[in-house]
């Protein structure tokens, strides 16, 4: 076998193979195989949802006082969990302003904050990304996008807030 470096460097798809190793589960065998990149992918995010949701200006200004649903409720003993989210201001002429901003169930706990401290106002197109608060204490119900005060933002344009998501069951958790 060749010296790993004098390889070319290649441009991954979807549709290529990776060289692997498969272990057979009766004889314990260790067998060479070929996953495809596709299928490996899938396996990493089994279980993952994402969506983006477009906030109109409208939406924007009256967020003080009515949220705006990300992710519907996904039933009883379910939760909707968020690995991450992303929010892009595209700026329209006049600064984006607000107090904090957050991610979390209706009337529950926030799961992820975008502070006004570190972002308001915005007077260019802007993308945050947020992560997890931790601790995270869940509740079941929709997963919506809402202003922390019942002041309403201010600014021109429009948000997409992009999560990427988990709905996790406990009555088979």
């Amino acid at each position: 076998m060749a010296i790993i470096y004098s390889y070319p460097i290649g441009t991954p798809s979807a549709a290529d193979n990776l060289l692997g190793t498969q272990v057979d589960p009766i004889t314990e065998e260790n067998k060479t195989v070929q996953f495809g990149i596709g299928a490996v992918s899938t396996l990493i995010t089994q279980g993952y949802l994402e969506t983006t949701t477009t906030i109109t200006n409208a939406q924007w200004t009256a967020l003080g006082t009515a949220s705006v649903t990300l992710v519907p409720n996904p039933g009883p003993n379910k939760y909707v969990k968020v690995l991450e989210a992303s929010i892009f201001f595209d700026f329209a002429g006049a600064n984006f302003g607000f107090t904090d901003l957050q991610i979390g169930p209706n009337g529950g706990n926030a799961q992820a904050t975008l502070a006004a401290a570190i972002a308001s106002p915005v007077s260019e197109d802007q993308v945050w990304t947020l992560a997890p608060n931790t601790p995270n204490l869940m509740s079941t119900g929709a997963l919506v996008f809402r202003n922390i005060t019942v002041a309403n933002p201010t600014g021109g344009g429009t948000l997409q807030v992009k999560i990427r998501y988990q709905v996790l069951d406990t009555s088979a958790f």
